[in-house]
């Protein structure tokens, strides 16, 4: 008769733990991942609401359209969207988006939105904020 020896479960132990580890680790790197990749996309959908409001603030006198066209532009990545147009971040709304004309500046920013992530939501009131100097000409 064999004797059966101590450790024969043993691998399977090990291999469950680090199973456990890796799973864990890779899990946080891809909630970090979307949420940087998340970000960086809102940085630069405010970054150009910005220049755009800079560009045309002159000419829109403080028009409230002028000023829909901008959150539509940081929204939707157009001014002037196709009814069925899809935000650039899930939950992303035209109401997420301020704006401010300043004499010689506009400003565009955030308030109430959150990256919605894997197992944290991460907000973003007055963040990301982006500030363009008014502009006298030149084309949008």
């Amino acid at each position: 008769m064999k004797r059966q020896r101590r450790e024969s479960g043993s691998a399977l132990i090990e291999f469950s733990g680090a199973l456990i580890l890796l799973a864990t680790l890779l899990t946080g790197i891809f909630e970090i991942g979307y949420t940087l990749y998340s970000y960086e996309n809102l940085v630069h959908a405010v970054r150009a609401g910005a220049r755009y409001a800079a560009l045309g603030a002159r000419e829109s006198g403080g028009d409230p359209e002028f000023a829909k066209a901008v959150r539509n532009l940081v929204v939707y990545g157009d001014p002037k969207p196709a009814p069925q147009a899809k935000p650039i971040a899930p939950g992303f709304s035209p109401e997420h988006v301020d704006l401010v004309l300043e004499p010689g500046q506009a400003t565009v920013s955030l308030r109430g939105f959150t990256i919605d992530a894997l197992f944290r939501k991460i907000p973003l009131n007055g963040r990301p904020l982006v500030t363009f100097p008014i502009v006298s000409g030149g084309s949008r």
